[in-house]
């Protein structure tokens, strides 16, 4: 219980005064003998966006399990809400995660209701059904991604924006107040996209979410997060969008993919 009350201490912090939600001190991860994060520090105000960039293979989805304490740094330090990941075990109904992909078979008969109702799996416990409290949570969270009405639906008759707003919805249905999304919009086009980020930068600020965003649409990331971090193994730039889409060492990260990943038209050095 020692963890629950460090927790609650931590949220009743003093009102209008930042607080880093998580930090990251020199960490390094090696897999498999690989080492595939290198000397990585940053962290993560309170109620803010971050957008996480890098080309493939550069280390992101490392990152976001190191964080969430999938992953253990063969060095560094890491924190969560003044914690390290390992003793948040009893709260880590505070932290949603939304993965690259989630597995499902598109024609088994789950709806949006049962989707969302998993994400209370931590809450309700096992060999026990749900309460009130546990459904008026998933309905909410239902509401709050726009997708009421569509409770009953089979998941796999959702058009793929629809079910991502599912899956965030799950996501969203616990006392979430840190959110990490690991590439959420692949597969969708640029409105969708666009209409996805939107939605999510509505939901920090009515709901005061600390977000991470993982994405390599940097140009529309850069529009809606408050900073961006870009890693390629080591930890390349963070700072504001303008900042980082505005420094050279962005090509260097990225090296000859900077020019596909940006795409035609959009902002380069002087955005």
């Amino acid at each position: 219980m020692a963890g629950r009350c460090r927790v609650s201490e931590f949220f009743s912090g003093g009102a209008g005064t930042p607080r880093a939600v998580i930090e990251l001190r020199d960490v390094w991860v090696e897999l498999d003998g690989r080492l595939v994060l290198e000397g990585i520090t940053f962290s993560v105000d309170e109620g803010t966006f971050l957008g996480v960039i890098g080309p493939n293979g550069a280390g992101k989805t490392t990152l976001m399990k190191v964080i969430l304490g999938l992953v253990r740094p063969a060095r560094g330090e890491v924190r969560v809400l003044g914690l390290q990941p390992g003793e948040l075990r009893h709260e880590l109904h505070h932290i949603g995660y939304m993965p690259q992909q989630v597995l499902f078979d598109p024609i088994f008969p789950v709806s949006v209701y049962d989707v969302v109702m998993m994400g209370r799996a931590c809450c309700i416990g096992p060999l026990r059904f749900p309460t009130r409290k546990d459904r008026e949570a998933v309905r909410e969270s239902i509401r709050a991604v726009g997708l009421e009405g569509l409770e009953r639906r089979p998941i796999g008759e959702l058009s793929g924006g629809q079910q991502k707003r599912a899956f965030l919805a799950r996501s969203l249905c616990l006392e979430t107040r840190i959110l990490l999304l690991d590439e959420p919009t692949a597969g969708l086009d640029a409105e969708a996209q666009e209409s996805f980020l939107a939605l999510l930068n509505r939901l920090k600020r009515e709901r005061g979410l600390t977000v991470i965003f993982v994405s390599h649409d940097v140009s529309v990331l850069a529009r809606f997060a408050d900073s961006l971090v870009c890693i390629n193994r080591t930890m390349h730039l963070h700072g504001s969008p303008q900042e980082v889409l505005g420094s050279e060492r962005l090509e260097e990260a990225y090296r000859c993919e900077f020019d596909f990943l940006l795409g035609e038209g959009a902002p380069r050095r002087g955005w």
